[in-house]
């Protein structure tokens, strides 16, 4: 049996910080740590504040970051990332969400007659690139990824299914089944075309609606505005799909959260959701070509999930705000690690190359056309 080591013979500079700490400077030192929020990475600030006396022109300090535990001041690094800090995205999470639920059912001077404004949450997904491993369950029972006939292979040689019953964790999730059979350039270029996509729904959806209800573009924004919220998340297969809230206001002069009113009569978020669903089959973006090949266009997945939200609505009770602005808030500051692996695995390696290329597009909230909350 081994003798047991002593901590400052193994970890010598741990144990000389540690002193450090419990010295005379500790408590300062953790006043300057809570002042930045427990921030895992905060921004280290050095120099001086001066004074100068304008009658005398005496030139005084009145703070010197050299006075520190550390000699520096600390600040809170302030990213929403979850991955890269936890404390600082804890807040923006918390801030989103005040945000967002404010603008469903009202405070933060939103009147909360806003909760009876025809609203929908909204989830736009990516097309189909090729076939991925996932995890399939009915309650408790794991379904198999994706049956196929024993012994049949795609074009390359790879098996064309997969029958095993992956757990919530299996590093596999996400990766294609076969990486030639994978469209990866076109997902990339979905990706990077993604938030010109939401662009054109944006005004499809305007367009739609006018149609539906008889009037022209112009007069309908002069009786009804389109405010949203949307948020981006990352797939597992690198492919991101949107989460939006949709609401629809009477147009006003003023767009100050005081005046926000409900839309004229006939208004409703069933004929929001109509609308949206003419729209959403109707939006492409034509996409740059890849050697010389046929055109392409980027377009939304098949799957369209609409959720109405509106609280005096036949379906009121599926979800509340606070639901819907947690989830929200929550894929705010979440981001798949966007780390291009180091190793042998082709397959790996590829599809971190797609989220590093796609790193840009990655989770933020906009709220566009109308004040959602004033904070």
């Amino acid at each position: 049996m081994t003798e047991p080591a002593r901590v400052g013979e193994v970890l010598p500079g741990v144990l000389g910080e540690v002193v450090d700490r419990a010295g005379a400077g500790y408590d300062r030192w953790m006043e300057l740590v809570a002042q930045a929020g427990y921030c895992h990475h905060p921004i280290r600030l050095a120099g001086r504040v001066e004074q100068a006396d304008r009658q005398t022109g005496e030139v005084r300090t009145v703070y010197d970051s050299e006075r520190e535990p550390d000699g520096v001041l600390l600040k809170a690094c302030g990213t929403r990332r979850e991955s890269r800090c936890p404390s600082c995205a804890a807040t923006y999470r918390a801030d989103a969400y005040q945000l967002l639920a404010a603008g469903l059912k009202g405070g933060k001077g939103v009147p909360e007659s806003v909760a009876a404004h025809p609203r929908l949450f909204v989830t736009f997904t990516a097309p189909s690139f090729g076939r991925v491993h996932t995890r399939r369950a009915q309650g408790r029972l794991v379904l198999p990824c994706h049956p196929f006939r024993q012994g049949a292979r795609c074009a390359h040689g790879t098996r064309a299914g997969c029958w095993h019953r992956h757990d919530e964790d299996d590093p596999r999730l996400g990766e294609p089944l076969c990486p030639s059979c994978y469209d990866a350039p076109a997902q990339v270029l979905w990706n990077a075309l993604a938030p010109e996509l939401w662009r054109r729904t944006t005004i499809a959806l305007q367009r739609a609606l006018g149609r539906l209800v008889g009037v022209q573009e112009g007069e309908l924004r002069r009786l009804v505005r389109i405010s949203y919220a949307k948020v981006a998340e990352f797939q597992r297969r690198g492919a991101i799909h949107f989460h939006a809230v949709i609401r629809l206001d009477a147009a006003t002069a003023c767009r100050c959260p005081d005046c926000l009113t409900p839309p004229p009569e006939g208004f409703t978020a069933e004929l929001l959701e109509e609308a949206l669903r003419l729209a959403f089959p109707a939006v492409r973006v034509p996409c740059p070509p890849i050697d010389s090949g046929p055109e392409r266009y980027a377009r939304w997945g098949e799957q369209l999930d609409v959720h109405n939200i509106t609280v005096d609505s036949n379906q009121a009770g599926e979800l509340s705000a606070e639901q819907v602005a947690g989830y929200i808030a929550k894929y705010a500051t979440a981001m798949i690690p966007v780390v291009v692996a180091v190793g042998s695995d082709p397959v790996r390696h590829r599809r971190d190359a797609w989220l590093w290329t796609c790193r840009p597009a990655v989770a933020t909230v906009l709220v566009s056309r109308a004040v959602v909350a004033r904070v």
